[in-house]
């Protein structure tokens, strides 16, 4: 079963947010690509053996989710600034551990987590330098970062009929930043050595080591 398939139930009225919305449209292009997408991070994340993992701007949970079911030892705390998105979390990963936190104040000591994560959430943030530096900030090992590759990201969603009011055309109405692979490998650079830069169309995916 798939993560989308996993979600097809009403949500509570509360939560309406275009992650939730991403993680449970039905279009099987789209569909095929998120799990594509979940596949490869969450491969990568395996790959460096945490014991601990932090998901930094949680959502709802459905990349928790699939954390926990694969590593079922795993330690997970996850934050969101939004409370509904955060309730909805607990309830479906009952295992980990989530919290309403923000992005550029976390309440966590330095170096707390083997693995931060980060999933699509850097494109939204006003301030994401300084969201950067927290993040590194409380991983004791790696970072592992996601954010849409541009301009194939909002390429794409043009080309499906998608966002075709917004500027720049297909991008999705509440990003704030915008970043090539390679811009967003010089960005992540400013704070962390990157380890590697990778992706999963139309996501780059960046896995980077605190100074």
């Amino acid at each position: 079963m798939s993560i989308s398939e996993t979600y097809l139930y009403k949500p509570p009225s509360t939560v309406e947010t275009s992650n939730f919305a991403k993680h449970t449209n039905t279009n099987p292009i789209q569909k095929r690509l998120i799990d594509r997408f979940h596949n490869r991070i969450t491969g990568i994340v395996k790959s460096l053996q945490p014991d601990s993992v932090l998901d930094a701007g949680c959502g709802e949970g459905f990349t928790s989710e699939i954390f926990l079911r694969e590593m079922p030892a795993l330690k997970l705390t996850g934050f969101d600034p939004h409370e509904p998105s955060v309730e909805l979390s607990r309830m479906r990963n009952p295992r980990g551990e989530f919290l309403v936190a923000d992005i550029y104040s976390m309440p966590f000591e330095d170096d707390s987590f083997d693995v931060v994560g980060c999933f699509e959430v850097l494109e939204h943030l006003h301030e994401a330098p300084r969201a950067l530096a927290e993040l590194a900030r409380v991983a004791g090992g790696y970072v592992v970062l996601s954010v849409p590759h541009e301009p194939f990201f909002c390429l794409s969603n043009a080309a499906r009929g998608k966002n075709l009011d917004i500027t720049p055309r297909g991008s999705d109405p509440d990003h704030r930043n915008f970043w090539s692979r390679e811009t967003f490998g010089r960005f992540v650079d400013q704070e962390m050595d990157v380890v590697e830069l990778t992706g999963s169309f139309p996501w780059t995916i960046c896995v980077a080591k605190p100074r």
